[in-house]
């Protein structure tokens, strides 16, 4: 196989891996995703089961950021969403928003 072969291939892994991902964060079961792996690319478990490890992999790294960095990006997050939920009449969201971000922020003890 000459390296664009290798190349293409690879490149099927990854795009493949990102859709598991994908369905991972879609709270989709284990028992789904493999399911699906074996019948929309006709690969035996064990290969789809590699595919679950490896997103599982790119999910925990995405998520191992210093824990201030976490905070802060949820909490500008939560900006967003309250600032939306205002505008459009939607109170109860903002104070839920506001609530979590107290909760986040420790402002609210015991929550």
């Amino acid at each position: 196989m000459n390296g664009m072969g290798k190349k293409s291939a690879s490149a099927e892994i990854d795009r493949r891996i990102h859709i598991v991902v994908k369905l991972l964060s879609s709270a989709k079961t284990n028992s789904y995703i493999l399911r699906f792996c074996t019948e929309e690319w006709g690969v035996q478990k064990r290969q789809a089961e590699t595919y679950v490890q490896r997103a599982r992999e790119i999910i925990k790294a995405d998520y191992s950021v210093e824990r201030s960095d976490f905070l802060g990006t949820r909490l500008a997050l939560l900006d967003k969403i309250i600032q939306a939920s205002i505008d459009s009449k939607q109170h109860s969201n903002a104070v839920g928003a506001l609530k979590l971000q107290a909760q986040l922020t420790r402002l609210l003890e015991g929550s």
